[in-house]
């Protein structure tokens, strides 16, 4: 009895699946034909190595394995070459990055996956999840400081605050960076984490980020020559003073008020400064950071490369470096 046509069709769609999945390239493998073109690379044809150049270029991140191995190559011309095409494709990847970014409403910026974003600046091949794991950590942490007794967002403010500043000072060690202050480091949220130290303001955005993870309502502040943050005083629990709960991280993540911060900040207004600082100005500001201190450093590449990518988000609205 011949096989009804379903079955062939089915038959058919399994050995084209099984096929596929076998002639594709295992995670971290090279796509066919990228090692043909690497080895062209150092081809006795001018015009060979130059196509091969070319089609690398456009092939981008699946390309970038295998350019990363040929760039310890014997072969100086392969070697030469295929370090400026890493330089390039990962240069590529980081302005689109900036692109998305820019492009998206001020209500769809996230300065946690910006501060990613920034962090590539200085490690390219630096994963988003990295960078996640490490915030989830230190919220599960938080989490555990606190105890059984409900969820974070509805116990009292300063019971909430204390458990987070107990993690990040004294469980992780973050603390503002005196030393070195004026390093480009201090602008990367992966190399804060990893150094324990860095500015202000990312500080002030990893208890954010950690926060939002616990749904705290604590948000970073723009104050004059500053960085802090708050529990806003708004959105206590039921019963609770409603109060802001302003740290300075910087500071040994002290608290603060607004009577010192009068005294002590020119031109501190409360109205204005104790707002959350917007998301867009945030990004920008830490941007900014990085490219004063890249300047500071002579990373001059650096520095045209934050400021191209700085204009791709800041856009018509916001001043470019001045």
């Amino acid at each position: 009895m011949p096989v009804p046509r379903s079955r062939d069709a089915a038959f058919l769609g399994l050995v084209l699946f099984v096929v596929g999945v076998m002639g594709s390239p295992l995670p971290g493998e090279s796509e066919p034909g990228i090692e043909a073109l690497i080895e062209s690379l150092d081809d006795e044809s001018f015009g060979v190595r130059n196509e091969a150049d070319q089609k690398l270029l456009g092939l981008g991140k699946a390309a970038l394995p295998a350019l990363l191995e040929a760039s310890r190559s014997d072969s100086p011309e392969k070697r030469v070459r295929a370090i400026k095409l890493v330089g390039r494709i990962r240069e590529g990847i980081i302005r689109g990055e900036f692109e998305r970014i820019g492009k998206l409403a001020d209500a769809d910026l996230e300065v946690e996956h910006a501060m990613w974003a920034i962090a590539l600046l200085l490690d390219p091949e630096l994963e988003k999840k990295v960078v996640t794991e490490a915030l989830d950590e230190i919220a599960a942490a938080v989490r555990k400081k606190l105890g059984e007794g409900g969820e974070p967002m509805g116990r009292p403010p300063a019971q909430a605050m204390a458990a987070l500043i107990a993690v990040l000072k004294d469980q992780y060690g973050l603390a503002g960076d005196r030393i070195t202050y004026q390093h480009p480091d201090n602008s990367s949220v992966h190399r804060v984490i990893t150094r324990r130290k860095g500015l202000p303001i990312l500080l002030s955005e990893i208890a954010v980020a950690v926060s939002r993870r616990l749904e705290l309502p604590v948000v970073g502040l723009g104050i004059p020559g500053r960085y802090m943050i708050k529990y806003d005083g708004g959105k206590v629990p039921a019963g609770e003073p409603e109060k802001d709960i302003i740290i300075n991280p910087f500071e040994g993540w002290r608290e603060t008020n607004v009577r010192e911060l009068s005294m002590t900040v020119p031109g501190f207004d409360a109205d204005e400064h104790l707002l959350e600082s917007p998301t867009r100005l945030t990004i920008l500001r830490i941007m900014r950071n990085m490219e004063s201190h890249a300047m500071v450093k002579g990373q001059r590449e650096l520095v045209g490369t934050i400021r191209e990518c700085y204009s791709l988000v800041a856009g018509a609205n916001f001043p470019l470096f001045r």
